[in-house]
């Protein structure tokens, strides 16, 4: 009995485990950024790269998430419920409505994704065409 609980409890622990360290991670590099910026007097936009290391969409990534594990966790106890749930609520949906519905959880994951790399590849494109 106990090795079924150490079987299931020790993924988790080591997913938070995992989650925290990488959280604190990303904190020491932002404020490392942050110094090299603020030392940087040569570089003119550092307010703009400043201002990209907050991660402004964090809650509603974690949000969309929410609404889309939370079927996952509600099948664990009425699974036929989960089943008719969307069978009705696909029906009923217009095509347009489903397809702004997914062009927003587009925007939440992959936009936010985008404006942190994009200028990343811009710098490095115009760095190798000075050289």
């Amino acid at each position: 009995m106990l090795n079924l609980f150490g079987g299931i409890l020790t993924p988790i622990v080591k997913g938070v485990k995992d989650y925290v360290m990488s959280e604190q991670e990303m904190k020491k590099a932002e404020k490392q950024n942050k110094a090299r910026l603020l030392l940087d007097t040569q570089s003119n936009n550092h307010e703009w790269e400043m201002a990209n290391l907050t991660d402004k969409d964090k809650w509603l990534r974690r949000i969309s998430f929410a609404v889309f594990v939370f079927p996952m966790i509600w099948a664990a106890f009425d699974a036929d419920a989960v089943k008719e749930y969307f069978e009705v609520a696909l029906k009923v949906m217009p095509e347009w409505y489903i397809q702004i519905v997914l062009s927003m959880v587009g925007g939440i994951w992959g936009i936010s994704v985008l404006k942190n790399s994009v200028p990343a590849l811009i710098g490095g494109i115009t760095k190798a065409i000075r050289k």
